[in-house]
């Protein structure tokens, strides 16, 4: 059929205008993140999330119930409050809790919805989290909300820092307050240092490496550089990876001997430090830097499949963090060893206290590696039981060792851990529990099921001394009973009990964790050292009265006194080793095979 050329005009605009309005009806939303401090109200910061080209009659922002790296159901919900949205032409929309985690937004026809709430950044002591006046650091999964269908969504995030105070973030920089993220993952990796922070830089393979110190210590900033560097360079040469294009190092320097934790991202970690240790030597902070930085690898990258994707709104349980934590413990002592920060006695010593810590927790004799990695949750870090940081740590190093004597020192555990981040990191999957067993197995060529099926998914207790003698390496074990109420945990200035066994003579007659302990025998004490000494110095048969205060109360329980199995551990270097046990132990601490 024919038409004229006056309708064929017509009929073309039209369908630019239909394409056109069609286009702006269905474009994808846009996400926009804003947090804000309250300068009268110290702990509280507002938060404000804008979408932009809205096609859909409501929307579910959730808030996280667990940080990616803590494997802990967390309460965050709780600290959200005074939430409310609006249309773009600030009417307002309806919002409504759907649980502790999750709220719901009526959209009404709006193109545009600002939903803003309050936070309550609770200091937490851990790592140094929270607001107060020295600065803040605030995980990302504590103010950020994502939307249910857009997490995949890029987003613009502005952040406002109080008067004088700076920001330190993995966040991409676009300008002094501006910053974005591909993604919700990357924005929820991404925790916020804020204050008048000190910072140094140096650049590892052309990558600028950044730190940044919340709190007052003297110490030598360049020094400290070198030893974060010293263990940056080793690290990145081991993977001869650097998957990333800027790093960020936070650190929180608390006063006195108390510490914190670490925690893990894609691009940065946050450490807690003591202001005192620091001063003194520098070399304090090593471990637990080198610990976190591995993580970049062995958890970021290389990961369970049970964390590829990230669902934040359940657990996610696996029976492999004694590789994914305790492993990295043990390259974190072997990074320190090798690049000449620890000597051999002390790489040594630390694993004399490793063998300790296990062999005189008798939950060792009823629960598996694997059984505490996949119960964490309802455990809880350093919960009652057996750690797998710890047994995880010197399953690693054992299996170094058998490595080497199978393969006659031509592989080692490096071999195993390159092996499983080529197939499973740099394929971007995930590896199931099983699949590190494979691994050992394609690489040595042996069957090394006995040795899983003993140490990691049974009780069986291990041969220190039968395996550490292939390395040229002596174990004594010596027992003894001393005094003891439990295994008793405290930090903080109060006193606060973090971890308490639960079959203890102290949790058996009443005591519980998160209690804050005032005395014992009526004598006040400060920190673990001096409850120590209280405890070292009754007699077993003995009943402490043993004060504590629980939800502002103060209780009074009696405590018998047990004894406690006390193992010492004596490593010695053999000096008569032979030929092959040479070649083990120079590979081991030298990181090389034949």
């Amino acid at each position: 059929m024919r038409t004229g050329k006056k309708y064929r005009m017509f009929s073309l605009l039209g369908i630019v205008i239909f394409t056109a309005w069609r286009g702006s009806l269905w474009a994808e939303e846009r996400l926009y993140y804003k947090l804000s401090l309250d300068p009268e109200i110290q702990q509280r910061c507002h938060v404000e999330l804008v979408v932009e080209n809205v096609h859909r009659n409501r929307l579910v922002c959730s808030i996280p119930v667990w940080i990616p790296g803590s494997y802990v159901l967390e309460k965050l919900g709780d600290n959200i409050f005074n939430e409310r949205a609006f249309d773009e032409e600030n009417n307002p929309l309806v919002v409504t809790q759907l649980s502790k985690s999750d709220w719901e937004i009526l959209t009404e026809g709006a193109q545009t919805v600002d939903f803003k709430y309050d936070v309550l950044i609770e200091n937490s002591g851990f790592l140094g989290e929270g607001i107060d006046s020295t600065g803040a650091l605030i995980q990302a999964t504590a103010v950020w909300m994502y939307i249910r269908e857009l997490e995949h969504l890029p987003a613009s995030v502005t952040i406002e820092p109080l008067s004088g105070w700076r920001v330190a973030t993995g966040l991409e920089r676009q300008n002094r307050s501006l910053y974005t993220a591909p993604n919700y993952d990357v924005l929820a990796d991404c925790p916020i240092m804020m204050g008048p922070l000190r910072d140094t830089t140096f650049v590892y393979r052309d990558v600028p490496h950044e730190l940044y110190f919340r709190g007052k210590a003297d110490f030598d900033l360049s020094a400290f550089a070198r030893m974060v560097e010293t263990v940056v360079a080793y690290q990145v040469d081991l993977f001869q990876d650097i998957p990333y294009n800027r790093y960020v190092f936070q650190y929180t320097l608390f006063p006195g001997y108390r510490s914190g934790g670490g925690l893990e991202h894609a691009n940065s970690t946050s450490i807690g430090l003591s202001a005192l240790k620091t001063m003194q030597d520098v070399r304090s902070a090593a471990n637990i830097t080198a610990h976190e930085f591995f993580h970049l690898w062995n958890v970021k990258r290389l990961t369970s499949d049970r964390l590829m994707p990230l669902h934040y709104d359940r657990d996610a349980r696996m029976a492999s963090l004694w590789w994914l934590e305790g492993v990295t413990s043990y390259y974190a002592d072997l990074t320190l060893l090798r690049t000449g920060i620890w000597s051999v006695d002390e790489f040594l010593k630390n694993v004399s206290l490793e063998i300790m810590l296990l062999q005189q927790n008798p939950d060792r004799l009823s629960t598996t590696v694997s059984e505490a990695s996949w119960y964490v949750w309802e455990r809880g870090y350093h919960g009652p039981g057996i750690s797998y940081y710890n047994k995880g740590q010197l399953i690693g190093l054992l299996l170094d060792v058998l490595v080497r004597k199978v393969t006659s020192n031509k592989k080692s555990l490096d071999n195993v851990l390159l092996y499983l981040y080529n197939i499973y990191a740099k394929q971007s999957r995930g590896f199931a529990d099983s699949d590190i067993r494979g691994a050992v197995h394609k690489v040595t060529g042996k069957d090394f099921g006995s040795f899983f099926d003993r140490y990691i998914t049974g009780l069986v207790e291990i041969p220190y001394r039968d395996i550490l003698v292939h390395a040229g390496l002596d174990v004594n074990l010596t027992e003894s009973s001393i005094p003891s109420i439990g295994r008793i945990r405290l930090v903080g200035e109060e006193n606060r009990i973090f971890s308490l066994d639960y079959d203890c003579s102290a949790a058996r007659n009443g005591i519980k964790r998160g209690d804050y302990l005032l005395s014992v025998n009526h004598r006040p004490f400060s920190g673990n050292d001096e409850f120590l000494e209280i405890i070292r110095n009754v007699n077993i048969g003995d009943t402490l009265d043993v004060q504590v205060r629980r939800e502002g109360i103060t209780l009074l329980f009696h405590v018998p006194v047990i004894g406690e199995k006390k193992v010492q551990c004596d490593i010695q270097v053999l000096t008569d080793a032979s030929k092959e046990q040479l070649a083990i132990r120079n590979g081991l601490f030298q990181g090389i095979t034949q």
